[in-house]
C-alpha cells in the first residue's frame, strides 16, 4: 500500500470542497456591500448556528455511513444502509423544526439588540436540515471512492447557490431571509437530484436492526463533531451580546479567511482519509503510512497558511471595505489552532477503527464544556481576543487528548523530529510576515517571497525530506509537465 491513491482522492476532493465551500467566501463581496456591517455580523452568527444544526440533525451518520459501508456493499444491502440513516436524519429534523416553531423572532431581536426579523428561526433550521439531507446523500460518493462525481454535484450547487444569493440580494433586495431562501432552495434540489440518481440504482429500505448500529455508532460523535462548531457559534453570540454585531462582523471575515486551510486542505484531508484508513485499517503499515500523512499534510498546512496570511495583507480591501481591515490581524491568531484539526481526526480515526466513539464523544463532551466557560468569560472581559483564545484552547487540548487516547488503541509513532522543524518555520515565518506587514509593497512581498524560497531551498538540501520523497516529487512534477506543458 502507498499514499498515491489517498493523495488522489485527497486532491479530487479538494476541488470538490473548494467549489462548494469557497462558494460562502466569493460571496462575502455581495454580503458586505448590500447588507450592512451589522446584517453581515447576524448573518455569519446564522450560518454558524446552521452548521451546529447539521451536526445534531446528522447524529452521527455521515461518519458511520463510512465505516459500515464497506460491509453493506458487499453483501449489496446499501438501500437498506442509506434508508436507515435518513429515517434517522428525517426523524432528528423534524423534532429541531417543530422546536423552532415555537421559538419567538424576539429573542434573536432582544439577545443581539437588533430589529426583529420575521421567519428568521425557523428559516434557520429548515436550511440545517436541508443541508444535513443534502451532505449525507453526498456521502455515498465518498464511501465509493467516486470523488469525480462529489466533484460535479458540489460544481453544480456552487453555481446555483451563488446565482441564487446574488438574485436574492442584487435583484430582490430580500436581505438576510433572501439569503436563507436561497440556500433552502439551492440544497434541496441538489438533494433531490442526486436522491433520485441513487434511488434509481439501490432504492431505499429501512432495517430496524441497522437503525439501532446506525444510532449507536453515530449518536457519541454528535459531540465529537459539533465542538468546534458549538465553540464558533456561541463564541459569535457570546461576542454579539457583550459587545456588537460589528465586532462580530470583524471576527467573521477573520475566520472565513482562515478557513480558506478548510477548504483547500483540512476538509478534503478529512473526507479523504476516513474511508482511506477504514478500508486499509488491516494492512500492516498503515501505522507507518499515517504517521508519514500526518507529516506532509502539517508541511502543506504551514505552506498553505504562509499563503493566505502574505496574499490577504492586500486582497482583503476586495472582499470588504476599510472598516473591515482590522481582521487581517486576527487571521494570525486564528490559524495554529486550525492546524490541531488535522491531529483531531487523525486521533479520532485510530479509536473509531475499535469502534470506541463513546471515548471521542467524551473528550470532545468534556473540552466544549471547559471551552465553553472559557470563552464565556475571556470574551466578556477581553472580546474578540478572549474569543479567539478560548477558541484555540478547544482545538489544541482536544486534538491532544484524542490522539493521546487514540494512541492507546492503535500505536502510531508520529515523526516528532520533522513535525518540530515544521512548528518551528511555521512560527518563524508567522512572525516574519508579521514584522513585514507594516512596511510598504514594495518591501513586504518580494522580502517575503525570497525568504520563504530560501527556507524551502534549505530544507530540500538538508536532510529533512528522504531521498525517496525527493524522486517522488520530481516525478509527479516530470508527470506534470509531461501532461500539461
Amino acid at each position: 500500500m502507498n499514499i498515491k491513491s489517498f493523495g488522489k482522492n485527497a486532491a479530487i476532493y479538494s476541488i470538490g470542497t473548494i467549489a462548494l465551500r469557497f462558494t460562502s467566501f466569493l460571496l462575502i463581496p455581495l454580503y458586505t456591500r448590500y447588507l450592512t456591517q451589522e446584517e453581515f455580523g447576524l448573518l455569519q452568527t446564522l450560518l454558524f448556528t446552521i452548521q451546529i444544526i447539521i451536526t445534531f440533525n446528522d447524529v452521527g451518520m455521515r461518519s458511520a455511513l463510512m465505516r459500515f459501508f464497506t460491509k453493506y456493499e458487499k453483501q449489496n444491502k446499501i438501500g437498506e444502509l442509506l434508508g436507515s440513516s435518513f429515517i434517522i436524519i428525517l426523524f432528528a429534523g423534524s423534532f429541531f423544526l417543530l422546536i423552532s416553531l415555537i421559538i419567538p423572532d424576539k429573542t434573536i431581536a432582544d439577545f443581539f439588540h437588533t430589529k426583529v426579523i420575521s421567519n428568521l428561526i425557523v428559516l434557520t433550521v429548515l436550511v440545517g436540515v436541508i443541508q444535513t439531507l443534502n451532505l449525507n446523500i453526498l456521502s455515498y460518493f465518498r464511501a465509493r471512492n467516486e470523488g469525480l462525481f462529489y466533484m460535479y454535484v458540489s460544481f453544480g450547487t456552487a453555481i446555483l447557490l451563488i446565482i441564487s444569493i446574488a438574485l436574492a440580494l442584487v435583484v430582490f433586495n430580500l436581505g438576510i431571509i433572501g439569503v436563507l431562501y436561497a440556500q433552502a432552495f439551492t440544497f434541496g434540489l441538489s438533494w433531490l437530484a442526486v436522491l433520485f440518481f441513487i434511488l434509481s440504482k439501490h432504492g431505499l429500505r429501512i432495517k430496524i436492526s441497522t437503525l439501532s448500529m446506525l444510532f449507536k455508532f453515530g449518536f457519541p460523535l454528535i459531540f465529537a463533531m459539533s465542538g468546534d462548531l458549538i465553540l464558533y457559534t456561541s463564541g459569535n453570540y457570546f461576542l454579539g451580546h457583550f459587545g456588537n454585531l460589528e465586532e462580530v462582523a470583524l471576527f467573521a471575515l477573520a475566520l472565513k479567511i482562515a478557513q480558506i486551510s478548510i477548504m483547500v486542505l483540512i476538509g478534503p484531508f478529512q473526507m479523504a482519509y476516513e474511508p482511506f484508513v477504514f478500508s486499509h485499517q488491516d494492512d500492516a503499515d498503515i501505522a507507518e503510512t499515517i504517521s508519514k500523512i500526518v507529516t506532509y499534510v502539517t508541511f502543506a498546512f504551514i505552506i498553505l497558511s504562509f499563503g493566505i496570511l502574505y496574499l490577504f495583507r492586500d486582497l482583503i480591501y476586495l472582499i470588504g471595505e476599510k472598516e473591515y481591515y482590522a481582521s487581517y490581524y486576527l487571521i494570525f491568531l486564528i490559524l495554529p489552532g486550525m492546524g490541531f484539526t488535522l491531529l483531531n481526526y487523525v486521533g479520532q480515526s485510530l479509536l473509531h477503527m475499535n469502534n470506541k466513539t463513546q471515548v471521542t464523544g467524551k473528550i470532545v463532551f468534556i473540552s466544549t464544556i471547559v471551552s465553553l466557560v472559557i470563552t464565556f468569560f475571556d470574551t466578556k472581559y477581553f472580546g474578540v481576543y478572549g474569543l479567539i483564545f478560548g477558541i484555540n484552547f478547544y482545538l489544541i487540548a482536544s486534538a491532544v487528548a484524542l490522539f493521546y487516547f487514540g494512541y492507546r488503541e492503535f500505536k502510531v509513532k508520529l515523526e516528532y523530529s520533522r513535525l518540530f522543524i515544521i512548528s518551528l518555520t511555521g512560527l518563524f515565518l508567522f512572525i516574519a510576515i508579521y514584522i513585514l506587514s507594516f512596511y510598504s509593497r514594495i518591501i513586504y512581498y518580494p522580502a517575503l517571497l525570497l525568504l520563504s524560497v530560501s527556507i524551502l531551498f534549505m530544507l530540500y538540501k538538508s536532510s529533512f525530506f528522504t531521498n525517496d520523497e525527493k524522486e517522488q516529487f520530481w516525478n509527479v512534477i516530470n508527470n506534470i509537465k509531461s501532461k500539461y506543458i
